[in-house]
């Protein structure tokens, strides 16, 4: 089902395109309901689409070396997700979970790659949005590797203080 082409002036991916390029992107664009609990997909996994929650909260997570969670994101009404496999079609870096019932408008690879070829300016401010999203979660993984090294550090601390305590 196409999606409106009064929803895509509000998000921030396509605020540079004017309303001709917006009119061709609603075309394309389809717009996808998932259930709450629904995986849309895995770390792993093969990707060629972005998704754009136009409604509801879908968790983007990754799990760590020992299978522990890490939340990169919640992504609420306006945010996208799956950029980084629209873009180079590589696997998903993450699974996608919703949280609640949401709404999604859904952008494949190939059409986004003609918008490109039509329209570079446009194509230059995307991946600008693009490339601040991808900063923030490497920022994200940064912080939560710094913390682990701490946490790590603070309980052989702990232990080996509890045994000279004994000594």
């Amino acid at each position: 089902m196409p999606c409106d082409v009064a929803s895509l002036a509000e998000i921030q991916l396509f605020d540079a395109l004017n309303d001709e390029d917006r009119n061709a992107l609603a075309g394309v664009i389809d717009s996808q309901k998932v259930a709450q609990g629904e995986t849309l997909f895995q770390a792993g996994e093969p990707g060629d689409s972005l998704f754009i929650v136009r409604a509801g909260e879908i968790e983007l997570y990754i799990k760590d070396t020992v299978g522990q969670k890490i939340v990169l994101n919640v992504s609420t009404a306006g945010d996208m997700f799956g950029e980084l496999a629209l873009l180079d079609s590589g696997a998903r870096t993450a699974t996608a979970v919703a949280l609640s019932d949401s709404e999604l408008l859904v952008l494949d690879r190939g059409d986004l790659l003609l918008l490109f070829q039509k329209k570079p300016d446009a194509a230059l401010h995307m991946l600008g949005v693009m490339s601040g999203m991808t900063r923030k979660a490497d920022q994200l993984l940064r912080t939560r590797v710094s913390r682990n090294v701490n946490e790590e550090i603070e309980v052989h601390t702990s232990t080996l203080q509890r045994i000279a305590d004994w000594i």
